[in-house]
């Protein structure tokens, strides 16, 4: 099936213009943009080769998220919340006013040294700090399988430009080959 431009593309594959021939890889409903050699001319369409794309790239942020239980979720949402300047201004104001209750009431129910509030804040410090920290894993396990992606998509195109590498030398002999027999 010929795409025309603008066209999703059914499954990933290379497609070849009808014009000029060039060659141009799109993926699963990628659209099919004009083709670069375009010279006015609107009757060309994208014809689909042979070759389809082996795509093994993956979305590691998708892949985590897929594997993340409520308590992943439940850690990465507070550390998102506690990690900004808000929480820091509603601390302030939070421990400003206890503090101004206790010190000016006739009553106070946390006199000083402020116990209760150093025991209110001591927990919460705890639980932040581990609910961080399992925020922080997660971090590092998705950094990991980037990394790992990374060194896969190095090493094929070490691979790949090494082929190449190999298919232009083959060629030079082949073209220097032919050269000295037609002399």
């Amino acid at each position: 099936m010929s795409l025309k431009v603008g066209q999703p593309a059914p499954e990933p594959r290379v497609y070849r213009c009808s014009s000029c021939g060039r060659l141009t890889a799109l993926l699963k409903d990628e659209e099919a943009s004009i083709c670069p050699t375009d010279e006015g001319v609107k009757s060309y369409t994208w014809l689909p080769t042979k070759y389809t794309l082996l795509l093994r790239t993956r979305n590691v942020a998708e892949e985590i998220k897929k594997r993340s239980n409520w308590v992943d979720k439940l850690s990465d949402g507070l550390s998102a919340l506690t990690g900004n300047i808000w929480f820091v201004w509603i601390h302030a104001v939070w421990f400003t006013a206890w503090i101004v209750f206790n010190v000016t009431s006739q009553q106070p129910f946390d006199p000083f040294p402020f116990g209760l509030l150093t025991l209110v804040v001591s927990l919460e410090a705890i639980v932040l700090a581990t609910f961080i920290l399992m925020s922080q894993n997660r971090q590092v396990e998705v950094s990991d399988v980037r990394q790992e992606l990374d060194f896969q998509v190095n090493l094929k195109s070490e691979k790949i430009l090494e082929e190449l590498r190999a298919t232009i030398n083959e060629l030079h002999r082949n073209m220097i080959g032919k050269k000295r027999i037609k002399k």
